[in-house]
């Protein structure tokens, strides 16, 4: 037979053409089989490939089928696996700000000597802790809190325009003064440094919080973090269900990186310190909860100030109500314990006075030295806004005494901010 398209001559029976590949018109009728059998064709000469035809054709269309559904299938694992990691194909999170906060990790700096910085007037200054070389470092007239960076290269701050409440960031000699914190975004209070200085944490109050505020309703405080490196805000938390209380003072410890504030309503004593665990979807606790009709005690409050370097220790002031025959008495006194268990310490105790005399005002651990701790006493009172603050030093198990550090401050709203300024 030959082939009805090249004309070539092929074996008897042969459906398609070993030189051009084309199908061929069968005789009508059976071809009987050679002598012995069915044979299988040897190939062509020189390896050619299969001829093509009908058969070839849904061959390869299998396979394009096959090729398909495998790489349609890969498409739906992939959709899945992004889809419910909640990332972009290139390994960027977009899951929202809330449910997850990184942890950098911990490096303890070096810090060869400390400086005390503490607002007067509206203004923070500095000086060495024997007494000398007092520094102006703002010129601001309207700062109401601060908080310094583990290494001491930065101070950020809270100015009080007016109404506002704004969060700057300055170095400690007065220069490269930025803004961290917008007005229109509302009332930003609390700065603290994360553990690894490159972050500032802060409380901010929304106007749409606020409106509830002024309308005697139930309202939320965020808890949102500045990256430094960045320039941005990430929100990492909000604490609900607030009607007549406020959130004053916030503290990352440094072994956990979890943040803490305290709490406080409208009657005394009233503070009670929170715990939002970090490093994964944020969630707050009571750290140390507040206690009614123990013993002698009608009440016992907590306010933490700090932790130590590594976390070892934390400081707080404790406020009792004591149930007594001839009335009630109040006291306060700071302390300390370590972190994961052990007693607490009182360092001093004083008994709450319109004047202030003798009142412990501020309680902080070192940046140089895990386990050394000042704290200061007002000495006297000058007018009403005016007052003298003598300085104590003390170990963790060991005493405490006074230093040749006394300072001056000027605190209209007759509250007092200061805190060791590392000096590396």
């Amino acid at each position: 037979m030959f082939c009805n398209q090249c004309g070539k001559e092929l074996e008897q029976g042969r459906r398609f053409c070993t030189f051009c590949g084309a199908g061929q018109v069968q005789a009508p009728g059976p071809v009987p089989p050679p002598p012995g059998g069915p044979q299988v064709p040897p190939p062509p000469p020189g390896g050619a490939p299969s001829p093509k035809g009908s058969g070839g054709m849904r061959t390869s269309t299998a396979v394009i089928l096959a090729v398909v559904l495998i790489l349609a299938l890969a498409g739906i694992g992939v959709g899945l696996y992004f889809g419910l990691r909640k990332t972009g194909p290139t390994g960027t999170t977009t899951s929202p700000k809330t449910t997850h906060v990184t942890m950098p990790e911990l490096v303890l700096p070096t810090i060869r000597s400390e400086k005390l910085a503490y607002i007067s007037g509206k203004d923070i200054y500095s000086i060495n802790l024997n007494g000398a070389d007092r520094q102006k470092i703002t010129s601001r007239g309207d700062i109401t809190d601060f908080a310094v960076a583990p290494d001491g290269s930065r101070i950020a701050f809270v100015a009080a325009p007016g109404d506002q409440r704004i969060i700057f960031m300055v170095k400690p000699d007065g220069t490269g003064e930025q803004q961290v914190t917008l007005p229109e975004k509302g009332l930003a209070e609390n700065p603290a440094f994360d553990p690894t200085g490159k972050y500032i944490y802060f409380t901010r109050v929304t106007p749409t919080q606020q409106a509830n505020i002024n309308d005697a309703r139930p309202f939320s405080m965020d808890f949102e973090r500045y990256n430094i490196a960045k320039n941005n805000v990430d929100h990492v938390y909000t604490h609900g269900g607030m009607q007549e209380q406020s959130i004053m003072g916030l503290y990352a410890d440094p072994a956990s990186g979890d943040l803490y504030f305290n709490l406080y309503g409208s009657d005394w004593p009233s503070s009670t310190p929170y715990v939002i665990s970090l490093g994964g979807t944020p969630s707050e606790s009571v750290y140390m909860p507040m206690q009614r009709d123990t013993g002698g005690y009608t009440a016992i409050a907590y306010q933490l100030t700090g932790f130590s370097r590594t976390g070892q220790y934390s400081s707080y002031f404790k406020a009792t109500l004591t149930a007594q025959q001839n009335g009630e008495g109040q006291q306060e006194s700071a302390c300390y314990k370590p972190t994961g268990s052990g007693a607490e310490t009182v360092v001093a105790s004083y008994t709450p006075s319109a004047s202030q005399q003798g009142q412990v005002a501020g309680m902080e651990f070192s940046h140089a030295a895990d386990a050394t701790y000042y704290y200061s006493k007002v000495q006297s009172v000058i007018g009403q806004s005016t007052f003298t603050l003598g300085f104590f030093k003390g170990t963790a198990g060991g005493g405490s005494g006074p230093i040749n550090l006394s300072v001056t401050v000027e605190s209209a709203d007759t509250s007092i901010t200061w805190h060791l300024l590392p000096v590396k």
